[in-house]
């Protein structure tokens, strides 16, 4: 039985700077990862998908080419080299990600499946045999999740696609059917429609982006419409199967049984907690009915001694998540400074195009708590930078404290609205009112000069 200060379980955007942060205190660091480092971010999910996300707005940008006075003849999609590139990014970020673990002080990587032998012990397998058995004072579980494959009958049988697996594809879809319309979902179908697949998206909910108020649902929607993209809601999946060489997909909608036949069929209707192999029963380590691992404010769960980090814990799945996770536990444990995880400011962005960022609470979620509010809107097509680059879909929405000013929460959906919606994160940590905002002079021609203008429209009717 090997000793150590600490064990993390899982090399994703938790476990590595955790790793590196315990073991410039001179402490044993084991990192147990089962795969390869990096994490779901580096390898399955935002490095490559953003990579690819960018070729297909290259596509997308040649195939309005002449809007702009350019005219480019027979352009094509040549998926290998768009795989190729991919893969390129994803080897450099997790190159990177390997060669800063081999310099971390104290750092020991273990090659193989962690799971609990008891509340701070753990015993790693590798091609079916025990390698390794540790213990240590703090077990840290950054196993993060995975694609969620449902109870359809004849799913098993047929090639289906996850959000990991489409992204090997050579060659493009002649008609991607997805199921789901969250933002996995959200954000393949646009890729793969503009590099001139068919893409159908059946969703059982009632509209994409259920969680975003309905003016942003609506206008989504309306942009997916735009670019051909087909969808189909309240529509329940019950059965897949061939077809010849096509699938066919069977659902409920209204009532009525109907089929839509594809090339290819994305399953992507969420994530669940990577946490079934990890024997948590024999830690007492309680979980809630999906298998989320249930923690404290600081991330400890029902062991002492041994807490939980990133997507494992069901909460939003994101990176930039994950790595304060790191940051606030290494603060509780090792420098005594509790840092709680209840009511972050942490924003998030869709990288659809144009991509949908929002930061703190939108309409349904304050009218829901009871908290007064008016709303300030501005339409893209009437800024002057979307207009000077042709990038006049969607708006810029905040809701204020009618009293003090103060903001509550934005909601960006345009071009670059990821970087944008960070200006309104710190506005809001700092304590900057709606009206300073107004009135300060940003540079212009910028697409953050629009903050002066959804500022300038807080209470107005026809916004």
């Amino acid at each position: 039985m090997q000793k150590f200060d600490a064990i993390i379980i899982g090399a994703g955007q938790s476990g590595m700077p955790l790793a590196k942060k315990i073991g410039s205190l001179g402490k044993k660091v084991a990192l147990i990862e089962k795969r390869v480092v990096g994490g779901t971010c580096i390898n399955d999910g935002c490095s490559p998908t953003k990579t690819m996300v960018a070729s297909a707005r290259v596509a997308h940008l040649v195939s309005r080419a002449s809007d702009f006075g350019i005219e480019v003849p027979n352009y094509s999609v040549d998926q290998k080299k768009i795989k190729a590139r991919k893969d390129h990014i994803v080897e450099l970020f997790r190159g990177g990600a390997e060669k800063a673990l081999v310099k971390a002080e104290n750092v020991t990587i273990i090659i193989g499946m962690a799971r609990f032998t008891d509340c701070r012990k753990v015993e790693v397998i590798h091609e079916g045999k025990v390698i390794e058995e540790l213990e240590a004072e703090h077990v840290f579980i950054d196993t993060g999740a995975q694609p969620i494959i449902p109870n359809v009958e004849g799913i098993e049988e047929v090639p289906y696609l996850n959000s990991t697996t489409i992204m090997e594809l050579e060659e493009t879809p002649e008609h991607l059917v997805i199921m789901g319309g969250g933002y996995i979902g959200l954000e393949f179908a646009q890729m793969f429609r503009r590099f001139g697949s068919q893409v159908t998206i059946l969703d059982n909910g009632p509209r994409l982006v259920p969680k975003e108020d309905e003016d942003v649902c609506e206008e989504v929607s309306r942009i997916f419409q735009e670019e051909g993209i087909s969808t189909s809601f309240n529509s329940n999946v019950v059965k897949v199967s061939k077809d010849g060489p096509k699938l066919e997909v069977t659902y409920i909608k209204e009532g009525q049984k109907e089929t839509v036949h594809g090339s290819h069929l994305l399953v992507a209707v969420g994530r669940r907690p990577s946490t079934d192999k990890l024997q948590l029963e024999k830690s007492n380590i309680e979980t809630d009915e999906k298998g989320d691992i249930l923690v404290d404010e600081y991330h400890e769960t029902s062991c002492k001694g041994v807490f939980a980090l990133g997507d494992v814990v069901g909460e939003t799945p994101f990176t930039h998540m994950a790595y304060h996770d790191a940051h606030t536990v290494f603060k509780c444990v090792y420098e005594k400074e509790k840092i709680s995880k209840v009511d972050r400011l942490m924003p998030y962005c869709i990288f659809i195009d144009p991509q949908l960022a929002r930061v703190g609470l939108n309409e349904q979620q304050a009218k829901a708590k009871g908290i007064p509010y008016e709303v300030g809107k501005y339409w893209m097509k009437h800024a002057g930078r979307p207009l000077e680059v042709d990038e006049k879909r969607g708006f810029f929405k905040v809701l204020v404290n009618p009293e003090n000013r103060m903001i509550l929460g934005a909601t960006i959906l345009s071009i670059d609205g990821g970087e944008i919606i960070a200006a309104i994160q710190m506005a809001m940590l700092g304590g900057i009112t709606a009206d300073v905002i107004q009135h300060l002079p940003i540079a212009h021609p910028t697409l953050a000069e629009n903050l002066n203008n959804v500022m300038g429209m807080i209470g107005k009717d026809n916004y």
